[in-house]
């Protein structure tokens, strides 16, 4: 994986027109699974390594022509390396299953939860919403606020955006300076935000 009200009703006006108008009964759309993606990169001391992981199912929720909730599971065993090939690759991707990163056996999904949308200012192209909700990795829950970009048709919706987590909220502790000296660590350190980046697809 910007704010308020009279400039924030003018955003929302072209909005209420699509995915069921001005209608009090909320309209459930399952996220596309194929046409969505969800992207991870996280930065080391020497580099850094980027990959995708599969969204196992999700749901959106749109009222009064907006998304007003959302729920995605991520499939954790499916972490995914796409800097590296071959042995490297197999081995970075079974490390960050293991339980020096996320415990993938023990903790088989993640979850986001998005339970806010407030409009803000945007161009073309640009954020028009922030959005807030609660990330849970290894049974361990964290609200998150990030700017993305909502997208309604009559014929679904898309939410697009980046956020940035720290992994030692998750109690992901490899090589990490909240759990061990920087000091100590040097060129091996790994820092402890990484960056999730997503497009949601969800339609009837």
């Amino acid at each position: 994986m910007k704010t308020i009200l009279l400039s924030g009703a003018l955003l929302l006006a072209p909005l209420f027109s699509y995915a069921g108008g001005n209608d009090t009964e909320p309209a459930r759309y399952p996220v596309d699974v194929k046409a969505s993606s969800v992207t991870w990169e996280g930065k080391k001391v020497t580099g850094a390594h980027n990959g995708d992981i599969q969204i196992n199912n999700g749901m959106l929720t749109v009222k009064n022509g907006l998304i007003s909730a959302a729920t995605v599971i991520i499939d954790m065993s499916s972490i995914n390396t796409l800097d590296l090939q071959g042995g490297g690759k197999e081995s970075l991707d079974g490390h960050l299953k293991s339980d020096d990163f996320f415990g993938v056996e023990q903790f088989p999904t993640a979850q986001f939860e998005l339970t806010q949308l407030n409009p803000i200012r945007g161009g073309e192209n640009e954020a028009n919403f922030i959005a807030q909700g609660k990330v849970t990795i290894k049974g361990r829950s964290e609200d998150v606020s990030f700017p993305v970009i909502v997208s309604m048709a009559a014929e679904g919706a898309t939410i697009s955006g980046n956020m940035t987590l720290d992994r030692s909220k998750f109690d992901v502790q490899f090589r990490s300076k909240s759990f061990f000296d920087a000091n100590a660590l040097g060129d091996k350190l790994i820092y402890d935000e990484f960056t999730i980046g997503f497009e949601l697809v969800a339609g009837k």
